[in-house]
């Protein structure tokens, strides 16, 4: 079987636990940028609503193309206690090939994500995260979503972007933390293999060492997309999103939601995106779908609840129609 995505990287079970707004004394400080939370050293914290959802960048966007009607398999690793087991379960009710995933004993990973007005803390934890590329020789896709591994990671993304060529498939690429502190050249075959690239507008600031906030968004898009990816899609939060396919740069403004929580909006982002770019949505649309995806996601606790299946996507985008994607120069 040929799918239409592989979503590459490991996965994980998490525990998204809601503070009471009452019941905490010291809260978040205005100051965004260095926003804290104090819990008493030593007490019993109560807690409003707790909930299980898998975690890590691969699975949230297997899970998202899934329900959009793509065919998603998601090629990673993972432990073998009895949170992964419930991991693998929920993927499978998804809709999500998961044979090519490695089960490894004794490995272990966790999270425990802390949710308060609507922003998050997250408490990550990894005992190995390597992953090893199937030997399956039958594994065939049309693309290949690329994301956030930890430590080890070289080898798989070298064997993955050979698939990538061998097969003829294109790469999204969504690089995570340990991939742009490695630095720009040692990625770089990555970086010209990719078909799409996402990121926010930070990361594509230290991908580039480029320190100046005031830096025309523009000069970025075109900066970046010079290293090598055919299409450049940066997010900037409130802002919006913007695109740039080598020709025109685009803006698309983000749409008015509840904020719950924020785990996952960056990939709800990008599942959404990909799955109308696949099916053949022009640039424009590919961001509304996008768009609309993350702030379904940002209404619910954690990073799957939200995201929208094929019906639920029709409803956001007639939602959304008075807003406008727009070229801009």
């Amino acid at each position: 079987m040929k799918y239409d995505v592989l979503s590459l990287g490991p996965f994980r079970m998490d525990c998204f636990v809601t503070l009471p707004e009452d019941e905490v004394v010291e809260v978040c400080s205005m100051d965004r940028r260095r926003c804290m939370i104090e819990l008493g050293f030593g007490e019993k914290i109560p807690v409003s609503s707790m909930k299980f959802s898998i975690g890590g960048n691969a699975a949230n966007n297997a899970v998202g193309m899934s329900r959009l009607g793509l065919t998603a398999a998601i090629v990673g690793t993972i432990g073998d206690g009895w949170t992964e087991k419930q991991a693998m379960e929920i993927l499978k009710s998804e809709g999500v090939e998961t044979k090519f995933t490695e089960n490894r004993a004794g490995q272990q990973a966790f999270g425990v994500i802390i949710n308060y007005q609507g922003e998050r803390t997250i408490l990550s934890y990894y005992s190995h995260t390597d992953c090893n590329w199937p030997a399956d020789e039958t594994l065939d896709a049309s693309w290949i979503y690329l994301t956030s591994m930890g430590d080890g990671y070289e080898d798989f993304y070298q064997k993955a972007v050979t698939f990538a060529k061998n097969k003829n498939a294109r790469i999204a690429f969504n690089p995570g933390t340990r991939q742009l502190k490695a630095g720009l050249e040692h990625l770089r075959y990555a970086y010209e293999s990719a078909e799409i690239l996402f990121v926010n507008k930070e990361e594509a600031m230290e991908l580039l060492k480029i320190s100046d906030p005031r830096f025309k968004i523009q000069d970025l898009l075109s900066q970046v997309k010079s290293i090598g990816p055919k299409m450049v899609v940066i997010t900037d939060g409130p802002e919006g999103t913007y695109a740039h396919d080598g020709q025109k740069f685009w803006h698309m403004p983000i749409v008015p939601c509840k904020v719950v929580e924020r785990t996952g909006a960056g990939d709800a982002f990008g599942s959404g995106f990909l799955t109308a770019y696949v099916q053949g949505k022009s640039l424009e649309e590919a961001l509304r779908w996008g768009t609309v995806n993350s702030a379904s996601v940002l209404e619910y606790v954690g990073p799957q609840e939200g995201l929208l299946n094929q019906s639920k996507m029709q409803e956001w985008i007639v939602r959304s129609e008075p807003i406008k994607v727009e070229e801009i120069q």
